[in-house]
């Protein structure tokens, strides 16, 4: 083989792994430019949005008993959650100790994220036709009202205590007034 023909053989392999290289290059080009395409077609286009509204009232009888540690779900909503604030709120009427504190808990929020509600104080004094009624009895059963904060989801009634709570006398119950709202997304009509 003649130096000439050595070179050229060489030449002819370099501008065939130019020619080779070039069209990979450019395949990755014109992939890389397709997914960019269909990522910024995807990400730029936004859902119409759609706000449902929930308005509820439930009473809730407590009946049976629940174990020390135990609970019971009141109430899931989901999708929905309380969105006004001061339009939804519980009213529990539940054994309580001799210091008007409640044996339970009610805790709100988005499960499993769940924070105990400020029942406040026992409500003790009412009236009826003008004349005074008796609401809380301390160390038998006692009367809570609390506001629920916006974004609750779930509501649970906890018993903290070491004992079993019987709900069958005394007339217990829950009573939950929602105000709540949903996000729901439309569909996107791609060309």
């Amino acid at each position: 083989m003649t130096n000439e023909q050595s070179t050229s053989g060489i030449f002819l392999v370099a501008v065939s792994a130019i020619i080779i290289v070039t069209m990979f290059s450019g395949l990755q080009v014109v992939y890389s430019q397709s997914m960019t395409y269909i990522t910024n077609n995807t990400t730029q286009e936004h859902a119409a949005h759609t706000i449902d509204n929930l308005v509820i009232s439930e009473h809730i009888p407590l009946i049976g008993q629940i174990a020390a540690g135990d609970y019971l779900l009141l109430m899931d909503f989901t999708p929905f959650s309380t969105s006004v604030e001061g339009h939804s709120h519980v009213a529990v009427k539940v054994p309580c100790g001799r210091d008007g504190i409640p044996k339970i808990t009610i805790a709100t929020g988005v499960a499993p994220k769940l924070n105990t509600l400020d029942l406040g104080y026992a409500i003790t004094n009412g009236t009826l036709n003008g004349k005074e009624l008796n609401l809380s009895v301390k160390g038998q059963s006692c009367l809570f009202h609390s506001d629920l904060p916006n974004g609750v989801r779930d509501i649970v009634l906890i018993n903290p205590s070491n004992e079993t709570l019987d709900f069958d006398t005394g007339g217990y119950s829950v009573t939950v007034s929602i105000h709540g709202t949903a996000i729901q997304h439309g569909g996107v009509s791609m060309p």
